[in-house]
């Protein structure tokens, strides 16, 4: 989608999931279609698409499919919705990102609301936010990479999860170190069942199932890449024979087998896996004539603790032929209401904040918000950094922000002692907000707030005498100040 077009981000959706919709015709339940659209490809050491190379740029947006079910929630896992689906592709694309990976799109097991809550049951529920996050993508150009088996905060990783269904129990079960779900040829056949769903469901919205869609980059086997060679190949043969089109991706410790075709990898000097750590799998990747994926890169400053480190380190994927498109760690979006969702794995002591698995150090809120170990001002300019890096990647000038799309007042409530609160849906890439009041729904609008609140403020409270009845609209700002389209108004009680 053209960046000029990106403030109708919202509704463009609507209009591609209705098309999709009308062109599949009656009676299309169950039964899949073709998507136009190329797939990625591999070809040697580089990604094709439509016969040229292909680089990206990217993002990891782990909870598009449930949130809370890699990193620890609260809640416990639970569907985002469609506007906070929208929101952080969206933003996503004001990253410059064309690329996402998101594990929970192929991945959850053991929950009520997971893609398989019991051995065997599949939950048309959990596809359909699947379904829904696949469309959206497509509607802004952007390319998904999905994982088959990955972390589950409750049990220490997806694997465990189908080692418990089965009655075989792991001391400490996690991802990496859950030996029998390797080799036990039962939970191999629970696993494959799983892929078979996954690969063979049609999508609700565009009437394809995963197999035959396009907008999904390729399949990430297992989060981290790192399965043992006779798995792997078993695995990668099973997806070969329901999906012939898609990439799949693993460590470069399987480069040789023939089934993968990419090689992947985490960077993150926080875990001691540094550039100098993960070169030895590029090397090895290059070796086997694969591309390599650096899928995953911590950015913030207990990875990288200086701009300039952080800079010099993007700078090295750019400039590596060898890396065909890399993915930070990781994006969150607006919270459905207004402000933002909250920080994933959230801890209160500043100390641990900056060590233990906690969205504290880890999650990127753009434009930027204080957390307990970066200011504000810190992880603005690092976003903007990976924002210039994406465009690099893709081999593409850095534009203009984006106009920011329409947001929308979710309420406007009484407060004790007189006046109102102002409450708003954030807008994707929006720095401000102006708050306009007006004694109609048709105007005509005096402001009252002239780009005085963003998404990190308690809404905006009105204590004039004219608040009471009012009609409120806000309207939203770009990092470099050009406003986006005013919301629908709301009136005050």
């Amino acid at each position: 989608m053209p960046d000029d077009a990106r403030m109708r981000v919202v509704s463009l959706t609507a209009c591609v999931l209705a098309a999709s919709a009308l062109a599949a015709g009656p009676g299309t339940a169950g039964k899949s279609r073709e998507l136009a659209g190329p797939f990625v490809t591999q070809s040697g050491r580089h990604l094709l698409l439509s016969g040229r190379p292909y680089r990206f740029g990217g993002a990891n947006i782990e909870w598009l499919g449930l949130a809370g079910y890699g990193p620890s929630d609260p809640a416990g896992p639970h569907y985002a919705s469609h506007y906070e689906i929208d929101d952080a592709l969206a933003t996503a694309r004001e990253l410059g990102a064309n690329v996402i990976r998101s594990q929970t799109m192929g991945d959850s097991a053991g929950c009520a609301v997971c893609i398989e809550p019991e051995l065997g049951q599949f939950n048309d529920t959990a596809f359909e936010r699947i379904d829904y996050a696949l469309a959206s993508a497509r509607a802004r150009g952007i390319k998904i990479v999905a994982t088959l088996v990955g972390d589950d905060a409750a049990s220490g990783g997806t694997g465990c999860v189908y080692l418990g269904w089965r009655g075989i129990s792991v001391p400490n079960c996690s991802l990496v170190d859950m030996e029998p779900f390797w080799s036990d040829r039962t939970v191999i056949g629970d696993v494959e069942q799983h892929i078979r769903a996954v690969l063979d469901h049609v999508n609700v919205y565009t009437h394809v199932a995963y197999k035959n869609d396009p907008t999904i980059l390729g399949w990430d086997l297992v989060n981290g890449g790192g399965s043992p060679p006779a798995w792997t190949r078993e695995i990668g043969r099973f997806v070969r024979g329901i999906d012939s089109r898609h990439l799949i991706l693993s460590d470069a410790s399987n480069a040789r087998l023939s089934v993968v075709d990419a090689c992947v990898a985490f960077v993150y000097p926080h875990w001691r896996l540094s550039p100098a750590v993960v070169k030895p799998k590029i090397v090895a990747c290059r070796a086997a004539h694969k591309p390599f994926l650096a899928y995953e890169y911590g950015w913030d400053r207990t990875n990288f603790p200086t701009l300039r480190a952080l800079r010099s380190f993007l700078r090295s994927l750019e400039e590596n032929p060898e890396v065909a498109g890399d993915a930070f760690w990781a994006l969150q979006a607006h919270n459905d209401g207004h402000g933002f969702m909250p920080i994933p794995a959230d801890v209160s002591d500043p100390k641990a904040a900056a060590r233990v698995e906690s969205g504290e150090w880890w999650a990127l809120y753009y434009p930027g918000i204080r957390t307990l170990v970066t200011p504000a001002a810190d992880m603005a300019a690092r976003a903007q950094l990976l924002r210039s890096h994406n465009y690099a990647m893709r081999g593409v000038r850095v534009p203009p922000h984006a106009v920011p799309p329409v947001p929308a007042v979710s309420s406007v409530v009484a407060v004790p002692g007189g006046g109102v609160r102002v409450y708003w849906q954030g807008s994707a890439g929006a720095a401000s907000y102006s708050v306009q009041r007006a004694a109609g729904a048709g105007g005509p609008w005096l402001t009252v707030c002239g780009r005085c609140v963003t998404d990190r403020d308690d809404g905006y409270l009105d204590t004039a005498a004219a608040a009471k009845a009012a009609w409120y609209r806000v309207v939203p700002y770009n990092l470099d100040g050009k406003p986006g389209p005013a919301s629908k108004p709301k009136q005050a009680p």
